[in-house]
This record gives structure tokens, C-alpha cells and sequence, in this order.
């Protein structure tokens, strides 16, 4: 999956947290800086849409919503990708083209047991 411009921003901003982020906490951290802000309806939309893509966690916090990154970074996403679409052939791929050292292989591992 390729994230675009906005949800990459999103992301960026999840990822950097350290906790579970509101519409609003990301709304305010793509806004600094920004000469035309962005209007809470369009962070909400795109933080709902990757919720939906299963890029991000979102859990209930009073009458609003907590979102967190479902991966660690963009590689992780990546990963995922790959394996959700090439499943088995992929790891033989990766396996077959490059000694894995046993750190690689043991978060390859993860990841694909992670993977829906």
C-alpha cells in the first residue's frame, strides 16, 4: 500500500507519538507551520480511511475516538504489504536472495505472524 501525501503526513505524526493521538492532537501538529490549515473534517476523514485500511489502532476514549499506528514505521507497512499480497512466495524470495542475519529473519517472522 502507498500512502498518500496527507495520510503519509498522518502517519508521521502517529508514528512520532507516544501515546494514542485524537483527530485533534493530529490536526494541530500538520498545522503548525502550514500557510493554509487543514480543516479537522479532512484529518478525521483520512484518519478514519487508514483505520479502515488497518493502518491504524482506533479504540473509543469518551465520546471521540484514540488512534495508534497498527506498524511500527513505514518499512513495517511496507513488509505488510508484501506479504499480505505474495504471502509465501515473498518469504522464499527473501529468503532464497540474501542470508538473513537472525535479527531480520525474527522480525520478518513477526511481521508475517502479525499480518491478518
Amino acid at each position: 500500500m502507498v500512502l498518500g501525501a496527507l495520510e503519509g503526513e498522518v502517519m508521521r505524526v502517529c508514528w512520532n507519538a507516544e501515546h494514542p493521538v485524537t483527530v485533534r492532537e493530529v490536526l494541530d501538529g500538520l498545522n503548525k507551520g502550514r500557510a493554509q490549515p487543514l480543516a479537522y473534517t479532512t484529518v478525521m476523514t483520512v484518519m478514519s480511511r487508514l483505520a479502515e485500511k488497518d493502518v491504524l489502532n482506533r479504540t473509543t476514549q469518551g465520546r471521540s475516538y484514540a488512534y495508534s499506528p497498527a506498524v511500527p514505521d513505514e518499512a513495517a507497512l511496507a513488509v505488510r504489504e508484501v506479504l499480505r499480497n505474495h504471502g509465501d512466495a515473498a518469504i522464499t524470495h527473501f529468503a532464497a536472495e540474501a542470508v538473513l542475519d537472525p535479527g531480520l529473519r525474527d522480525r520478518l517472522r513477526r511481521l508475517l505472524e502479525e499480518s491478518p
